[in-house]
């Protein structure tokens, strides 16, 4: 069996956010941002992803036919904003 990624590391009793390890964690979001905005955007990747949530809307049972409706058609509003 290989090891994967460590889970994150829940609140202490205290509050505090330190690892066993004495190591607290970090902001990351503005290194990732900019890490993210190097990457090209797939729109093909992005509408099937957004395609496949129509389809989990579709078949949850939990949404009245008005809330998939309403759900739905944002989600197609913004595929038609994509160029789509």
């Amino acid at each position: 069996m290989v090891a994967g990624p460590e889970p994150p590391v829940p609140p202490n009793r205290d509050g505090s956010q330190e690892s066993d390890k004495g190591v607290p964690p970090r902001d990351v979001r503005e290194e990732f941002a900019r890490i993210s905005a190097g990457v090209g955007r797939d729109p093909e990747a992005e509408r099937a992803f957004v395609e496949g949530k129509i389809e989990m809307i579709r078949s949850d049972p939990r949404l009245s036919e008005a809330e998939k409706l309403a759900a739905i058609a944002e989600l197609e509003e913004k595929l038609k904003g994509q160029g789509g």
